[in-house]
């Protein structure tokens, strides 16, 4: 399959059926009242190996328990099935090329609010190539709307419902001609983007927000705290005022979507030259090195799909 168009099949409640018939009532809760947590995960195609490696599977999984657990929804699928479902749904599109794979647990049927069950899956893999920002690298502005935090609707939760945050701020970005937003916290201190985590570099050293700071706890974002001292310096974690922003070297986006983006400008005030920063760069090499299956250090962290079903 490729291009974006819409994949063969779907896997819903452990079943896999044809897309257009993978259906949720529009009464759900899942729908009615947000109650969804879902994860997305990437798959890396390696030509010279001739595998597809679907990266950070057990940390993705781990995350979604932890999702289901805080906003209870009982008896989803536990990790066992949904990985080997998920294996299943990638083999069945034939998926030999980056893709994206998007796992939902959510509340279906006919519920009140506050119901915890009873609880459906989802299950949806389609082709998808690196954005071309990885390249070219995006123009951020700091969103006047603040961070949900952690005693209202935590961010740390991987729900649906904690994305209208993130949507508000994404479009105020774009009507005033910005590719996305830097939100911050109550306190005036970066938070995250809108499905990203900030990086900055000052005086030579990578710096971003701490788990406490109203952030999704990111897979990449602890990827690349686990990695950056490979490729340069290692990572910092503190609290990131908004005038560093203005006054950093250089800065990334970064998040299982659009993996790691140089950021050019924060409300037109370039960073660094306002070109991609040569650490960004080595650090981007390394990952892509990393998730293709390229360092055999990480080995353990990717999951094959085509293993012995060439």
């Amino acid at each position: 399959m490729t291009g974006n168009n819409r994949p063969p099949y779907a896997t819903l409640n452990g079943r896999m059926v044809p897309f257009d018939e993978a259906r949720v009532s529009i009464m759900a809760p899942g729908l009615t009242f947000s109650v969804l947590a879902f994860e997305g995960l990437r798959g890396y195609w390696n030509a010279d190996a001739g595998e597809l490696y679907v990266f950070r599977v057990a940390e993705h999984m781990a995350r979604l328990d932890f999702s289901n657990s805080v906003v209870e929804i009982d008896g989803a699928p536990d990790e066992r099935a949904l990985t080997a479902q998920m294996i299943d749904l990638v083999r069945a599109c034939d998926m030999r090329e980056d893709c994206y794979i998007r796992i939902q647990a959510y509340v279906d049927d006919w519920g009140e609010m506050t119901a915890t069950g009873p609880a459906s899956s989802s299950i949806v893999c389609r082709s998808r190539a690196r954005a071309p920002a990885f390249t070219s690298g995006v123009h951020f502005c700091v969103s006047s709307w603040r961070r949900n935090e952690d005693d209202a609707s935590p961010p740390r939760i991987k729900a649906s419902a904690n994305y209208l945050n993130s949507r508000l701020a994404g479009l105020e970005a774009r009507r005033n001609g910005f590719n996305a937003a830097v939100i911050l916290n109550r306190d005036g201190t970066v938070s995250e983007g809108p499905g990203g985590c900030i990086f900055v570099m000052r005086e030579g050293e990578w710096i971003t927000s701490p788990v406490t700071a109203g952030i999704l706890e990111s897979v990449t974002r602890r990827t690349l705290i686990e990695i950056a001292g490979d490729a340069g310096p290692p990572v910092i974690q503190r609290a990131i005022g908004r005038t560093e922003l203005y006054i950093a070297e250089e800065a990334f986006y970064c998040g299982t979507g659009q993996e790691i983006v140089p950021i050019l400008s924060i409300d037109r005030k370039p960073v660094g030259d306002g070109a991609p920063g040569a650490a960004t760069r080595r650090l981007q090499a390394h990952y892509d090195a990393v998730v293709r299956g390229r360092v055999a250090e990480y080995g353990h962290w990717l999951t094959p799909v085509w293993k012995d079903r060439h």
